[in-house]
């Protein structure tokens, strides 16, 4: 028998492969040999050890394990190829997921940026009629120090404010003066009735109508902007990748959302 084991570990077989072999060969030869009986284990291991195995049997218990290894093989190659698609999927799936919050996110804040840029240019525009209405208001017979100061005051604070948002607030604040400055100076009838007045109040009325209006587009594109920024999966994205968590809103008071009537 020893043999015969020496002869299956030289054909590639582990010890335990053999084992299996020859446990499996002398079941085999014992249900020929003594049909209907049912050896236990042990008894089957004393007689693969003690009793002489037919070579036919051996080979036939060598194409079954031969068999198993190449159904465990089979199985194994299987769970592979699934494990590879999986992954790939995955992968695929997370690389759409990558780029379409990209796409998603970059469109839209370059939408939201392009009609901030609009409003600024609006904002500016009113910003540089601010002297000429300071000079009016100087030089009416009805002088509103208060008034004129507090809109002094303002545009040389909005010409020195960081970011859009803390220059947003000193824009509500400018907005409010230079409407209650426009109005006492229009209640002026000699301040009122000059050209340059005239001239002045017809640019600042067309400069705060663009102003609502682009004001209104820009919180629009923001909105538009932070629905997708506040979503799961293209706002966890968005944070990964440096996007700014919200575009803020351009807010005004309700004082200054009224129509202008200068």
């Amino acid at each position: 028998m020893a043999d015969v084991k020496d002869q299956l570990s030289g054909e590639g077989f582990s010890q335990e492969e053999v084992d299996t072999i020859l446990q499996r060969a002398a079941e085999l030869q014992t249900q020929i040999d003594l049909p209907g009986s049912h050896l236990q284990r042990g008894e089957l291991e004393a007689g693969a050890e003690a009793a002489g195995i037919d070579r036919a049997f051996i080979d036939q218990a060598i194409r079954e394990m031969k068999t198993q290894r190449e159904t465990e093989a089979l199985k194994k190659a299987q769970r592979t190829r699934l494990i590879k698609l999986a992954v790939g999927v995955g992968i695929a799936v997370l690389a759409i997921w990558i780029i379409s919050a990209n796409y998603i996110l970059n469109s839209r804040l370059a939408f939201a940026e392009e009609k901030q840029a609009q409003l600024e240019n609006v904002l500016q525009r009113r910003y540089d009629l601010i002297p000429n209405l300071i000079n009016v208001a100087k030089a009416s017979a009805a002088h509103e120090m208060d008034l004129t100061t507090s809109v002094g005051d303002l545009y040389q604070k909005l010409g020195r404010a960081g970011d859009f948002a803390e220059r947003q607030t000193i824009e509500q604040e400018l907005e409010v003066s230079v409407k209650k400055l426009m109005s006492a100076l229009q209640a002026d009838p000699e301040a009122s009735s000059t050209a340059l007045f005239i001239r002045l109040s017809d640019e600042m009325a067309g400069a705060e109508n663009r102003i609502a209006v682009e004001r209104k587009r820009y919180n629009e594109a923001a909105a538009y902007y932070n629905r997708a920024a506040r979503g799961l999966f293209v706002g966890s994205m968005g944070r990964l990748f440096g996007y700014p968590g919200e575009m803020p809103y351009f807010q005004t008071s309700q004082e200054a959302m009224k129509a202008p009537t200068f």
